[in-house]
């Protein structure tokens, strides 16, 4: 009995063996009955481990649908698991395979891990035509719009059904002119012959049979049984409807267009921000505000002022049909011929332009990244002289968008070139038609120029369709970029879990066992069996070298990334149940290069908590030394710092993101080189305020290559070779020359004596004073009471403050008192 395999990959059933494990692993070759081999595959960086097991003849081997089995998932080019349960059957034989634990995990953290790449995607549409999901989705953006456009509609019915009435009317007016002058040389005809009555009495009954439209009196002319001056007047009439109605379509649906774009940037840049760190990891900045603006624009044209025109075309298009048939089947057979191929090449020109739409709109994003990442680097640039190579680089990727564009105009110039003189092709053959038929009597002269009118209306309407099936293409290769971030969830959810009581949390970390690499780089492990404990109120530094994985402590504990085994913990429950959203509410970041935001000092102290008070504000910038430099701006807070906080210096920027990380009040203060940039005396300060709020119960991560700020904490932990290599005080730690501490701080200086002088801001004169101290003696930078005395001397002056502050205010008020007495007594 030959092996069966049950599977499903992509919406696509696999039923063998062979097929499923070709789709898996490339070139597998052959399995034998004593192969137990092992497979890895690459699909977009991410190696999927595979174990097949002694798949023998005349096994039966199912693939179950539960948590481990690999199937594609929405976002092409990645690959999720599910556990494969390979259940073998021959004869009496029954046994079971088991799965190694640890390759199962980290193929599960490297297939969760793999939902990021936009640029990977196929679209949904390969052939190119429209699909009907793809169409749905497009033409849902402009639903909120409705009752706008069913009105924007309707004037659009009312104007294009007054320009159809035209041709008719032009053909009328011809006819009656010429049954005018017919008639009247047939009255002063100065034969009188019979064979001249007869033929202007069949001449009359004729063309009264064609609507009565001349009286028989035909001195008193009627067109549609109005007088000639009255049927004017309302065709004027008519045709002033027909613009006001065409001028009030235009004017909605232009509104319409700005309210959807609007809504929609809006959707994208919520959706952008939603998601999880790994995608920002892998898609470019400036792809991602292509899609925000470009890509927007383009799908806002097609599902407004585009489908207004296409409705337009396809109304005039009906309409001049019908009337063609009306006057003359014959003259619109010849017409029809000309249907098949234009739908033919219109189907061939759709699909080549969705595919080019949509490869411009990628090229675009590479350019708007080029520029971004230029522009936002000048002086970066500037300082290596690589203007050059900067425009080098952006003028290389011009290119490449003006080859797409240019490919595009070739196919648009040959398909309405070629549809243009098939057109005007088609005039002649009606002309020379029209006109034999006019000689025999089959059509009058006012028939052929409505039917002429009308093949034109009708061409155009062609073209019209014709260009609104381009530009819907178009659309739906911008839309296929915007839907699938539209549609992509994040692998990290930030709304769902339990959310934290902050009164009752004690704010203990522990990272227990963690196995953790990024999954942009799946074969360089950071950490591996990572496990340490920080206590509540502890202020731990974190020491090793550079790439230890210090910083990745802080992306980790942020919940930016997920680790492939093991859980980092508060209060002994694993972060991942909790409401991610509710659990950075009670984390304060302060990063070694902070961004700051456009606007105001003030606004970017507040930005994570807008309703703060001006006391609150006040307060933040005493603790984070802000006053300092802000007393010498003279608009103080309201000082406008530019992009970036572009004004400022890298000691200003540090303070500032400190002030915005204490206003939260937060439980957990990380501070990844939120010193570096400051001198001795501000981070003597800042760090007096953090040792109060760590005894006021503030947990304290700090990542520090700086002696000062590496004595300053309770406890250090010590990186090295992916885990904690050792733990314990600065003194019990520096003081140990077998320590890794040590030998890493003995690597930054001269001698630990040295280190720890320069550590506490001293000049060399007193490092050199100090140079007969013990390595133990010089290590201690702040005596346990000292520190306890000057902390008590904070408050005092503090408290003194709040005590005049309050006096001031109290005196105010009674003065206020007092003046409101004396006006009711007056």
């Amino acid at each position: 009995m030959s092996s069966v395999l049950f599977t499903k990959f992509g919406g696509v059933s696999y039923r063998s063996s062979k097929s499923l494990f070709q789709c898996i692993v490339p070139r597998l070759g052959q399995i034998t009955k004593d192969q137990s081999p092992r497979y890895f595959h690459n699909s977009s960086k991410l190696y999927t481990r595979l174990s097949l097991l002694k798949i023998a003849k005349g096994s039966h081997i199912g693939i179950a649908s539960q948590a481990g089995v690999i199937s594609k998932s929405p976002i092409g080019g990645i690959y999720s698991r599910r556990t494969l349960s390979i259940k073998e059957e021959n004869n009496d034989k029954d046994s079971k395979i088991a799965t190694n634990k640890e390759h199962s995990r980290d193929l599960e953290y490297m297939s969760n891990s793999a939902n990021f790449k936009l640029s990977e995607r196929k679209d949904d549409s390969q052939s190119g035509y429209p699909d009907v999901d793809s169409l749905k989705k497009l033409f849902r953006l402009a639903i909120p719009e409705t009752k706008l456009l069913l009105i924007a509609f309707f004037c659009l019915l009312i104007s294009s059904t007054i320009s159809m009435l035209l041709p008719m009317i032009i053909g009328k007016l011809l006819d009656t002119n010429n049954a005018k002058n017919d008639t009247d040389a047939a009255f002063t005809d100065s034969t009188g012959s019979e064979e001249n009555d007869g033929w202007l009495k069949n001449f009359m009954s004729s063309f009264q049979s064609k609507g009565n439209l001349v009286d028989k009196d035909v001195e008193n002319i009627r067109i549609f049984g109005l007088p000639l001056n009255v049927f004017f007047v309302t065709l004027g009439t008519v045709f002033l409807i027909g613009a006001l109605a065409n001028g009030t379509r235009i004017v909605l649906l232009k509104t319409i267009g700005e309210r959807v774009i609007a809504r929609l940037r809006v959707r994208i840049l919520k959706k952008s921000l939603e998601q999880d760190a790994v995608f920002l990891d892998y898609n470019k900045v400036g792809d991602l505000i292509s899609r925000l603006t470009n890509d927007s624009f383009i799908i806002t044209r097609s599902v407004t002022q585009n489908l207004s025109d296409g409705i337009r075309a396809v109304i005039s298009g009906v309409v001049g049909l019908s009337m063609m048939c009306l006057v003359s089947l014959k003259l619109t057979g010849y017409l029809m011929l000309l249907g098949p191929p234009l739908a033919i090449g219109a189907a061939v020109y759709g699909k080549k332009v969705r595919n080019i739409s949509r490869k411009l709109q990628e090229e675009v994003g590479s350019l708007t990244k080029v520029a971004e990442e230029s522009l936002s680097s000048t002086k970066t640039i500037q300082s290596f002289n690589g203007e050059v190579t900067e425009i080098h680089n952006f003028s290389k990727q011009v290119r490449r968008v003006f080859d797409v564009g240019f490919l595009d105009a070739k196919y648009t110039g040959l398909f309405f070139g070629t549809t243009g003189f098939i057109g005007n092709c088609a005039l002649l053959l009606l002309l020379s038609v029209g006109t034999s038929m006019v000689r025999n009597g089959e059509i009058t002269v006012g028939d052929l120029t409505s039917f002429m009118m009308y093949a034109v209306y009708t061409g155009s309407s062609m073209f019209g369709v014709s260009n609104f099936y381009s530009e819907l293409m178009k659309g739906l290769g911008a839309a296929s970029r915007v839907f699938e971030l539209n549609d992509r969830k994040p692998l990290i959810h930030s709304t769902t879990g339990r959310k934290i009581d902050s009164s009752k949390l004690r704010a203990e970390i522990s990272f227990d066992n963690i196995k953790f690499f990024y999954p942009t780089r799946p074969n360089s492990v950071i950490f591996n069996e990572l496990d340490f404990t920080i206590k509540s109120g502890e202020h731990v530094c974190i020491v090793g070298p550079s790439g230890s994985g210090k910083s990745t402590i802080m992306h980790l504990l942020l919940r930016f990334y997920d680790p492939a085994t093991g859980a980092v913990k508060l209060d002994g429950v694993d972060i991942r149940e909790y409401n991610l959203k509710n659990f950075r509410r009670i984390i304060g970041v302060v990063q070694q290069e902070p961004l700051l935001f456009s606007g105001t000092i003030e606004e970017n102290i507040k930005y994570g908590y807008l309703n703060a008070t001006k006391e609150e504000v006040d307060r933040v910038v005493e603790l984070s030394n802000c006053n300092k430099f802000l007393s010498s701006f003279p608009n103080g807070l309201q000082t406008v710092i530019g992009p970036k906080g572009a004004q400022l210096s890298g000691g200003q920027k540090q303070r500032i993101a400190l002030a915005r990380a204490l206003i939260l009040r937060p439980k957990i203060l990380i501070l990844d080189e939120a010193t570096s940039a400051l001198d001795s005396e501000s981070e003597n300060a800042i760090t007096k305020t953090i040792n109060k709020r760590n005894i006021e119960g503030l947990t304290t991560i700090s990542i520090a290559h700086r002696i000062s700020t590496i004595k300053s904490a309770t406890r250090i932990i010590v990186l090295k070779n992916k885990k904690m290599v050792e733990t314990g005080t600065f003194n019990e730690l520096f003081n140990d020359e077998n320590s890794f501490l040590y030998e890493l701080l003995s690597a930054q200086g001269a001698s630990p004596v040295q280190d720890a002088a320069n550590g506490t801001g001293q000049s060399p004169r007193e490092t050199e004073d100090n140079e007969h101290e013990t390595p133990r003696q010089s290590a201690i930078i702040h005596d346990d009471r000292e520190i306890e005395a000057e902390l008590l001397e904070k408050e005092l002056v503090d408290l003194k403050k709040e005590l005049a502050r309050l006096r001031s205010t109290a005196n105010k008020s009674i003065e206020n008192i007092e003046e409101s007495l004396e006006n009711l007594k007056r």
